[in-house]
């Protein structure tokens, strides 16, 4: 009798620790996919009234081919470190750009949002830490927002505009939160 509540026991402990080892693994493959940036990415309707999305110089168009535009391999691998100190273009499995200029400035980057999936937890985890880290010492002039293995980064250069990427924040947020 005693060996069979041990064996009770035993199938217990045992069922508990395989339940607890497939949520933990399962947590770390819940990744969203390329479709997560279309249904994030900033729209015109959410380019603030007397700007509009910027032209790329004709210099630039090796690398940004169109605007807005979900990057090429080439142009993250050429861009990833440029966006943020440490950017490993190999951690990304695809990444939107918007770049939003005033009208009276059609080839500025006032507002500039990248829309970056990573290519799976542990490459999310530690990209967004960069990203992150970035932010907190430009916080007047970055936003984040993240979910799983995509990340939303709005950047202005001057912090005049900062009221700007905090409107679009929230909208895109709120989208953030419906995948």
């Amino acid at each position: 009798m005693a060996g069979a509540h041990y064996m009770k026991r035993i199938a217990i402990f045992t069922g508990f620790f395989i339940f607890f080892a497939v949520i933990s693994a399962s947590s770390d493959n819940i990744q969203l996919s390329p479709n997560a940036i279309d249904a994030v990415k900033p729209t015109s309707n959410d380019i603030p009234e007397g700007f509009m999305y910027g032209k790329v110089p004709e210099v630039y168009k090796k690398t940004l081919k169109d605007n807005p535009w979900v990057m090429d391999s080439a142009a993250i691998k050429r861009l990833a470190g440029k966006i943020y100190p440490g950017g490993d273009s190999s951690r990304i499995a695809a990444m939107h750009v918007s770049i939003i200029a005033r009208k009276k400035k059609p080839f500025g980057d006032d507002i500039v949002c990248y829309v970056i999936l990573y290519k799976d937890a542990k490459a999310a985890r530690v990209e967004i830490r960069k990203v992150a880290e970035f932010t907190e010492y430009n916080s007047d002039r970055c936003i984040l927002l993240t979910k799983e293995n995509l990340a939303v980064f709005l950047f202005v250069d001057d912090i005049n505009n900062f009221h700007y990427i905090k409107d679009m924040a929230a909208a895109l947020e709120e989208r953030l939160k419906r995948l």
